[in-house]
């Protein structure tokens, strides 16, 4: 009963299976590559975008922004990135400048990017959560690229009068 395997390959797909296998380990080798360097461009941004706040007002540092691409790590950083240090940076200038109507500089969309991050590990679910996520992830770096379009035209107001 054991002695006959209900798969055989013949010799001549042991190339295929091997160029198959191949394939799917360039493409994830690709795939990873790529991924990280849209992370490390939009750490890029969010680093500079920081770099407008004044020093006195930051929560965090610009390179730390970067600690994002360490894998693992990364899921206990987001949350200081998008949800807790830029957003309290942008409020602390804010908030000195006397500005209320920036609201919570977006924390609570990173709140929900964060959660929507791991919501995506869900199966069947995690599809849409992703999506979610994604689209949250867009509105926050739009929010906090305005933030700081605004700390810009203020410096510049500032300077002109």
């Amino acid at each position: 009963m054991y002695d006959n395997p209900s798969i055989t390959y013949s010799s001549n797909q042991e190339p295929e299976v091997f160029g198959a296998m191949l394939i799917i380990a360039i493409a994830v080798v690709i795939g990873l590559l790529v991924g990280t360097a849209i992370s490390a461009v939009l750490c890029y941004f969010i680093s500079s975008w920081l770099k407008e706040v004044p020093e006195e007002d930051r929560a965090m540092t610009p390179g730390k922004v970067w600690f994002l691409l360490i894998p693992l790590f990364n899921f206990y950083w987001m949350f200081r990135v998008y949800m807790l240090d830029i957003p309290k940076s942008f409020k602390n200038y804010f908030d000195r400048q006397g500005d209320q109507l920036v609201g919570d500089c977006g924390k609570n969309m990173g709140l929900w990017l964060c959660i929507c991050t791991f919501g995506g590990f869900i199966p069947l679910l995690g599809s849409l959560v992703s999506i979610a996520g994604l689209v949250l992830y867009v509105l926050w770096l739009v929010k906090i690229h305005q933030l700081k379009n605004k700390i810009i035209a203020d410096r510049l107001s500032i300077s002109q009068a």
